[in-house]
């Protein structure tokens, strides 16, 4: 797949899990803005099998704004 901001490949797959190649990120912010996508799933764990493969820094993100049941987020 060709490099496509963060929120537009988000915006193409609805309730999954998205593996991205990130390209281009926000140096002050460190906040990727666009990238690759590598693999998706319905499935955290197809996901997280998919990034073992791949040695660069990537990004594992939901797809909508909300998590589905049984996930949350934690910030440092």
């Amino acid at each position: 797949m060709k490099t496509l901001p963060i929120d537009h490949i988000r915006g193409r797959y609805k309730r999954e899990w998205l593996l991205i190649a990130i390209e281009e990120m926000d140096e002050a912010t460190t906040t990727p803005l666009s990238g690759r996508l590598l693999a998706h799933s319905p499935h955290r764990d197809d996901v997280d099998r998919a990034s073992i493969k791949y040695p660069k820094p990537a990004l594992v993100v939901f797809s909508q704004d909300t998590f589905p049941p049984g996930y949350a987020a934690a910030f440092a």
